[in-house]
C-alpha cells in the first residue's frame, strides 16, 4: 500500500528533539524544543495523550487507522507507531513517533506533483541550452535539402513544416532563457487545422511502424489556444500511443463537441490498440511523473500535457479500451 511517512522524536517532556518530514528545515531546526503538539496533530489514546502514555509506561503503542486532522486541515487517517526511547540506564527518556499517512490526503498527492515540477525545472535550462545548437544544425540541413530537392512537392511540404516548427521552437527557447515567466500566446483557431498539422508530423512515423492512422473530424466552433504548446501536448499523446503499439496496430483521432453544465466543450480523443493501462479502467493523472501506464519512460510527456490542458481550462482523462488499447480524451471550453 502506498503511504507517506514522517517521524519525530520527543523527550520526556514531549518536546521535539528530532524530526524527519516534508517540512524539516535544512541546518538548524527552529522547531526543536517545542512541544510536538504545537507542530503536529496531537495524538490521543482515549482521553490521554498517546505519546505521554508511552513515555510514562515505557511500552510501545500502535494506533491503526487513526483519524485526525493533518497539517493542512484535512481529515486524514494514518497508522501510527509510538516507541519508547531508553538511555543507558534503561530509563525512558522520550519516544519515537512514526506516522504512515493512508491514501486520501489530497495535499500530499499535490505535493508529489509539485516535486515533479521541481525535477522538470532542474532539467529545463540545461535541456534548453543543449537543444539550441543541434536545432540550428538541423535548420541549416533542412534549408540545404529544401533547395536541392525543391522539385519534390511532398518533400518540399514537409521541409516547410519542419522549418516553421524549428523557428517556433527556437523562439520558445529564446524567450524561455530570457525571461523568468512564459505567458501563453493564445489565439482563436480552428482546432481541426492544428490537429491536421500534427497528423502530417507523425504520418511518416506511423507508416514506418506499420500503424494505421485514421482521423474523424467533427464540426467544431473556434477555440482560444496557445497553438505551439497545445500542438506539442497532442504530439506527446500521439507519440505515447505509437510507442505502445506493435506493427499492425491502429490509431484514431476524433474531434467532436458536447454540452457539459450548459457549456459547449470541444472534445479530442486519441485511441490506440496498444498495450493498454497496467491496472485497467481509468488512469490516474495526479501521480506523474514516474507512474505512467506505458512500458517505457518516466511519464514526463503526459505530465506536461496535463499541465498544458489545465492552463487552457480543460481536463484530460485516460481510459482503457474494451479488448485492449487506451483512449486519451481532452475536453476544452469553446470560445
Amino acid at each position: 500500500m502506498d503511504m507517506r511517512r514522517y517521524s519525530f522524536m520527543v523527550d520526556d517532556r514531549l518536546r521535539l528533539v528530532a524530526r524527519d518530514d516534508l517540512h524539516r528545515s535544512e541546518g538548524s531546526d527552529p522547531l526543536l524544543g517545542i512541544p510536538y503538539y504545537e507542530c503536529y496533530p496531537r495524538l490521543w489514546n482515549g482521553n490521554v495523550d498517546a505519546v505521554r502514555t508511552v513515555v510514562d509506561q515505557g511500552t510501545p503503542l500502535v494506533l491503526n487507522g487513526y483519524r485526525h486532522y493533518c497539517f493542512y486541515g484535512e481529515f486524514s487517517a494514518a497508522d501510527i507507531e509510538i516507541r519508547p526511547v531508553f538511555d543507558g540506564d534503561a530509563r525512558c527518556t522520550g519516544a519515537m513517533v512514526q506516522v504512515s499517512v493512508l491514501p486520501g490526503c489530497t495535499v500530499y498527492g499535490e505535493m508529489d506533483s509539485a516535486r515533479a515540477l521541481i525535477d522538470i525545472g532542474k532539467m529545463s535550462v540545461t535541456l534548453a541550452h543543449g537543444v539550441r545548437n543541434p536545432l540550428n544544425a538541423i535548420k541549416g540541413a533542412v534549408v540545404y535539402l529544401k533547395d536541392k530537392y525543391c522539385a519534390d512537392a511532398t518533400f518540399a511540404e514537409f521541409a516547410d513544416i519542419i522549418d516553421e516548427e524549428i523557428c517556433k521552437l527556437d523562439g520558445f527557447i529564446t524567450e524561455f532563457l530570457g525571461t523568468s515567466h512564459l505567458e501563453p500566446v493564445r489565439e482563436e483557431i480552428q482546432l481541426n487545422d492544428l490537429l491536421e498539422r500534427v497528423v502530417k508530423f507523425v504520418s511518416l512515423q506511423a507508416e514506418a511502424n506499420h500503424v494505421r492512422f485514421d482521423v474523424e473530424y467533427g464540426e467544431l466552433p473556434p477555440v482560444m489556444l496557445d497553438s505551439f504548446n497545445f500542438g506539442h501536448a497532442i504530439l506527446n499523446i500521439v507519440n505515447n500511443a505509437l510507442g505502445a503499439m506493435e506493427a499492425g496496430g491502429s490509431l484514431t483521432m476524433r474531434t467532436s463537441t458536447l454540452l457539459e453544465g450548459g457549456v459547449e466543450m470541444i472534445v479530442v480523443e486519441v485511441a490506440d490498440t496498444g498495450s493498454g493501462l497496467r491496472s485497467g479502467g481509468k488512469g490516474k493523472l495526479g501521480s506523474f511523473p514516474g507512474a505512467g501506464s506505458r512500458k517505457h519512460g518516466k511519464g514526463y510527456g503526459l505530465f506536461i500535457t496535463r499541465e498544458i490542458v489545465r492552463h487552457h481550462q480543460g481536463k484530460i482523462e485516460i481510459t482503457g479500451n474494451h479488448g485492449g488499447g487506451t483512449t486519451v480524451r481532452i475536453m476544452l471550453p469553446a470560445v
